[in-house]
């Protein structure tokens, strides 16, 4: 899979950024989510994980690279 980065949210090391795949994806790098609650809510799979990003990020992506 080919990553285009898209925008973050800071402007050295690593920290929540946005990629764009050459599958017609988006991937996001975030925080983990570790809170049991908000992870019991969510029922996840084992495949699959929570990350948190700036709302910020997302609009800007959006804007910017999805319009």
């Amino acid at each position: 899979m080919k990553l285009t980065e898209l925008d973050s949210s800071c402007d050295n090391g690593p920290c929540p950024t946005i990629y764009a795949t050459d599958t017609g994806e988006l991937v996001v790098q975030g925080f983990r989510v570790d809170d049991p609650e908000a992870l019991a809510m969510m029922r996840l799979p084992d495949t699959e994980t929570a990350v948190r990003i700036p709302i910020d990020l997302l609009v800007r992506v959006a804007r910017d690279h999805l319009s």
